[in-house]
């Protein structure tokens, strides 16, 4: 899945996927800002991760920032 031996987990999978149908979170955006984070290891300063996080977590927003700066 994204490398990270506890997603690799069936049983943890699982567990996970409950967790986030209960919280009402899509599966799919925990991984993504897992993936988020997990581009940044090794870098010294984390540029650009808030942004994305935000581009995440509230894609309508995201796109009304990105089209502002075009114009």
């Amino acid at each position: 899945m994204n490398g990270l031996p506890l997603f690799e987990q069936s049983d943890a999978r699982d567990a996970l996927k409950k967790r986030c149908r209960e919280a009402k979170v899509p599966i799919k955006l925990l991984l993504d800002l897992v993936e988020a984070e997990i581009e940044q290891i090794g870098k010294q300063r984390k540029r650009g991760l808030r942004e994305r996080f935000d581009q995440l977590l509230d894609p309508v927003s995201g796109s009304e920032t990105s089209e502002s700066q075009e114009d």
